[in-house]
């Protein structure tokens, strides 16, 4: 695998899934929890995410096969869902899913990891991936991501302190804004390939 095929397969899955722009949302729902919770919450929806996505890799085309759906319709209606998703993270403040501070170790599964880790951008970037990349490049790269996902949220405190409110707006601002950008490549690439 060459350095362009690398980034190819590694920048969707990382822009899609904003570990960034989603920290001040880890912060704010773990916020009231010992540091020991804490680390459990974040492995523990670090572990969710990574089962989902691995199993979605090769269940995902096979859903779309039961359905009867051909990957371009996905792929449109993907773009279309992941775009929505993008736009509504740079016009408005909040992310899509929030919640008040909890407790509850619950709430490592829902929302942080899924959907906010592993949600529909994430879902529909793997199944797209799928017939441009070999099942473990994909699952390996999903794996560095979550990784780099781990160690953002293990360090959530110093970043946010070293980034503020405004910067961590201004990551996911921008993030939001790579991830439709990409959305409007997956419409164009099947929209083109129409004869």
């Amino acid at each position: 695998m060459t350095w362009t095929d690398f980034l190819s397969l590694f920048l969707p899955l990382f822009v899609a899934m904003d570990p960034l722009g989603i920290l001040p949302a880890f912060v704010q729902m773990t916020s009231n929890i010992t540091p020991k919770r804490r680390q459990k919450v974040l492995n523990g929806s670090i572990l969710l995410a990574g089962l989902v996505g691995i199993l979605f890799i090769p269940l995902g085309p096979r859903v779309l096969l039961a359905l009867g759906l051909k990957v371009g319709d996905f792929q449109i209606a993907g773009g279309l869902l992941v775009l929505v998703i993008a736009l509504r993270d740079i016009v408005w403040e909040e992310k899509m899913f929030s919640m008040e501070e909890s407790s509850d170790d619950s709430v490592g599964i829902v929302p942080i990891g899924i959907p906010l880790l592993v949600g529909p951008a994430v879902l529909a970037t793997l199944i797209l991936l799928r017939h441009r990349f070999f099942f473990w490049e994909i699952a390996g790269c999903l794996l560095l991501n979550l990784s780099i996902a781990w160690i953002i949220f293990k360090n959530a405190g110093y970043l946010m302190q070293l980034m503020g409110v405004t910067g961590s707006k201004a990551v996911s601002k921008l993030a939001s804004l790579l991830l439709s950008t990409y959305a409007v490549m997956m419409i164009r690439v099947v929209l083109t390939s129409i004869k």
